[in-house]
């Protein structure tokens, strides 16, 4: 079992950030805030490749996933990273739920923890355009 999805894509991170915003939107869950860690890095001057992290999630997944482990809290929402490398490659990147979900007391076949890595995959999927 991998530890993280990794993608590659052909957009740009900021278009991908927007694909993945409107899937969610368009799914019915909620993105709760994008995370510019290059702007940020720019505010102290110093530079950083474009990586922005959307954290987005619905609570018809993550209620169940407390229910039975609270600490899964740590891990949600749920969130993908869009980051462009050093040869300008962008990728989507999420740790996997299923991996995650042990130290949190969950069974890596939980129902909600499935539910997360389905939530994940599409998702990452919709963020690179595939």
């Amino acid at each position: 079992m991998a530890d993280r999805i990794r993608l590659a894509n052909d957009a740009t991170v900021a278009a991908s950030v927007d694909r993945l915003t409107q899937a969610v939107e368009a799914a019915g869950a909620r993105v709760f805030t994008t995370v510019d860690f290059a702007r940020g890095s720019a505010f102290v001057g110093e530079s950083l490749r474009p990586t922005t992290v959307v954290i987005f999630g619905s609570p018809k997944i993550g209620a169940k996933a407390l229910q039975h482990g609270q600490t899964m809290a740590l891990n949600l929402p749920l969130r993908i990273l869009f980051y462009e490398d050093v040869n300008g490659q962008t990728w989507a990147a999420c740790d996997e739920s299923t991996a995650l979900a042990p130290s949190h007391g969950l069974a890596a076949d939980h129902p909600a923890v499935l539910a997360m890595r389905g939530a994940l995959e599409r998702f990452c999927v919709a963020g690179t355009g595939d």
